[in-house]
C-alpha cells in the first residue's frame, strides 16, 4: 500500500462497531433510532409505536434489542418508560444514510435524464 492512500480505520475500531451496526441493521429498529435522533428528546413506546405504524409488541421487542446492546437507554417515569439514543456515535450512522439518501435522489434523475 503507498503512502498517498487513505488512512484505514483500525481493525480494533472495526470490531468493536461492527455488532452495533449489526443490531442497528433493521429497518424498524433504523426507524426508532432516526425518530429519536430527530426529536432529540426522550419518548414514550406509545410515541414511537405511532411514528413506525407497526404493532405495538413489535415496537416493544425491538426497543428491547437496542436497549440489551446499550443503543438506547430507557427511564422510568411514573408508568412511562422513556427512551433515548445511548450510543451518540449512531448519529453519525444515521446522518450517512441521509445523506446517501439525498445522493440515490439524485444520481437517479441524472440517469432518468440521461435516457430521455
Amino acid at each position: 500500500m503507498n503512502d498517498l492512500s487513505p488512512k484505514l480505520i483500525d481493525m480494533e475500531v472495526l470490531e468493536r462497531v461492527a455488532p452495533v451496526i449489526r443490531v442497528a441493521a433493521h429497518p424498524l429498529r433504523l426507524r426508532i433510532l432516526d425518530y429519536l435522533a430527530v426529536s432529540n428528546e426522550p419518548k414514550i413506546v406509545s410515541d414511537i409505536t405511532e411514528c413506525c405504524g407497526a404493532a405495538p409488541s413489535f415496537v416493544s421487542q425491538q426497543l428491547r434489542i437496542l436497549k440489551d446492546q446499550g443503543i438506547l437507554r430507557c427511564q422510568r417515569r411514573g408508568t412511562n418508560v422513556y427512551y433515548t439514543i445511548a450510543d451518540r456515535s449512531l448519529l453519525h450512522l444515521l446522518a450517512c444514510i441521509r445523506h446517501s439518501q439525498g445522493g440515490e435522489q439524485a444520481v437517479g434523475a441524472t440517469i432518468h435524464r440521461g435516457e430521455e
